[in-house]
């Protein structure tokens, strides 16, 4: 068995070979907007945290450069030690383009990185001097002059005359830096044109990572990448947790309005498919159904036990890719660690797995037999049903599963007669086939789960 998901491989040929979500028709869609535009755009690619996000990029990757699109790929979160968001998106570009073109258009790139040396100077002379953020100094509007007058004054009276005297050197040097930035977009708009064999694709820089990263290193890509950088022939995509850098806003710039302030620097707005339909086709079923395979369980699932039971546990914690991968590496250890005939009560199995995963603290209290079942349900909302939903009965079958196992006498006793009368069914079947008391399997088997931590 293979504990450890492995990674995606991206097909030579095929970028989308190993895709088990279907998404590939998604990534030609978005493919073809961004080559039938002539705008500056910059799109933002919204999903949660472990949905698939880097994986989806990956793979358009190598579908962009099959067509002879030229990509270049930013790890956002890798970068923001830099702390200059300029710096590091200018630094791929020329790397890339360096490696990228023939030696006939390397005066293109001396110009481009001179430009940028020059600007990069300019935005770290501002933010040095005056202690704040470089992300939009070189964009003044003309109707700002006036009230960079007023700032002018007003720090001359509360600080010293040196800073009235730089903001007005700012604004005697208005003319120069906006025809400095005018020059640095107009040759990063011709790069692309030296970089694809027609001459008539667009240059994708993809921006990843930017939920994962400090909150002003976050803000200040985004207003750098539409200030500086959003030209024609560039387009930008912004991969990122669309709530959680509305969060980074409000952490940067307090309360205000995040949504309408991040909508200034996105042109087009996107999100990650996610099929939710019920059956064999959703998201969920279809990668339970991979991950199952990849982690050579098939031989313990020949009822497809497993997969009903992660499928309806799952549906009902809403969980994502990335802890969907983590409960099946939990549900590995458990049976590589098991006896062959050890008892294994599937539901249960799952049901903790899952719980380790979205509940650490929940777990514990389970470990230690710290909790009752109306307290775990209270918590984990289980008795909350969706009847129009298929997923709804394969886990209330896993809930019952939890009742034999954890029910007191005094809950038990609160039931309805027929469903106490099934609870006492089930506990006596497992002590008849297994020998096994019900209020033993639980911290049992979180026993063997609470040895490994997946991280």
């Amino acid at each position: 068995m293979r504990l450890v998901t492995p990674q995606l491989v991206v097909g030579e040929n095929d970028a989308f070979i190993n895709d088990a979500l279907d998404r590939k028709k998604y990534g030609e869609t978005l493919l073809n907007l961004i080559v039938n535009s002539s705008d500056e755009l910059v799109i933002s690619l919204d999903g949660k945290w472990g949905e698939g996000k880097t994986t989806f990029i990956k793979m358009w990757q190598g579908l962009l450069s099959k067509a002879d699109i030229p990509n270049i790929y930013i790890d956002a979160f890798a970068n923001d030690y830099v702390d200059d968001a300029f710096v590091s998106i200018v630094s791929a570009i020329a790397s890339y383009a360096e490696s990228h073109v023939n030696n006939n258009h390397q005066q293109k790139i001396d110009e481009l990185k001179e430009k940028a040396k020059k600007v990069g100077c300019q935005l770290l002379s501002w933010s040095t001097r005056l202690g704040i953020r470089s992300a939009t100094l070189g964009i003044i509007k003309d109707s700002d002059i006036d009230a960079l007058s007023e700032i002018k004054g007003d720090f001359s009276k509360s600080l010293s005359d040196v800073v009235g005297n730089f903001i007005e050197d700012r604004i005697n040097s208005h003319a120069k830096n906006t025809a400095l930035i005018k020059s640095f977009r107009e040759t990063l708009s011709d790069l692309p044109s030296k970089l694809s064999k027609d001459n008539n694709k667009p240059l994708v820089v993809i921006i990843d990572e930017l939920d994962r990263c400090k909150p002003t290193f976050a803000v200040e890509v985004i207003e750098t990448t539409k200030h500086l950088f959003s030209v024609k022939h560039v387009v930008f995509v912004l991969v990122m947790n669309k709530a959680q850098i509305e969060e980074s806003i409000r952490s940067v710039y307090g309360v205000i309005d995040a949504h309408t302030y991040l909508q200034k620097f996105i042109n087009l707005e996107t999100r990650l498919p996610k099929l939710t339909v019920e059956g064999n086709f959703s998201d969920l079923s279809k990668y339970v159904r991979k991950l199952i395979d990849v982690h050579e369980l098939q031989t313990f699932d020949v009822h497809g036990n497993i997969h009903k039971c992660l499928e309806s546990t799952a549906t009902h914690f809403d969980l994502t890719l990335r802890q969907l991968e983590k409960v099946l590496t939990y549900i590995t250890i458990f049976y590589s660690t098991s006896h062959e005939n050890q008892f294994k009560l599937v539901p249960i199995i799952v049901f903790l797995s899952v719980v380790k995963v979205i509940n650490p603290q929940l777990f514990e209290k389970l470990l230690i037999q710290k909790i009752s079942y109306t307290e775990l349900s209270k918590d984990l909302k289980l008795s909350e049903f969706d009847n129009n939903r298929e997923n709804s009965d394969k886990f209330k079958w896993i809930v019952q599963w939890l009742k034999s196992c954890l029910l007191n006498d005094q809950e038990l006793h609160e039931l309805p007669v027929e469903d106490r009368q099934q609870i006492l069914e089930r506990s006596s079947t497992l002590w008849q086939q297994n020998a096994i008391n019900k209020e033993n399997i639980i911290p049992h088997y979180a026993q063997q789960l609470s040895m490994f931590l997946v991280t």
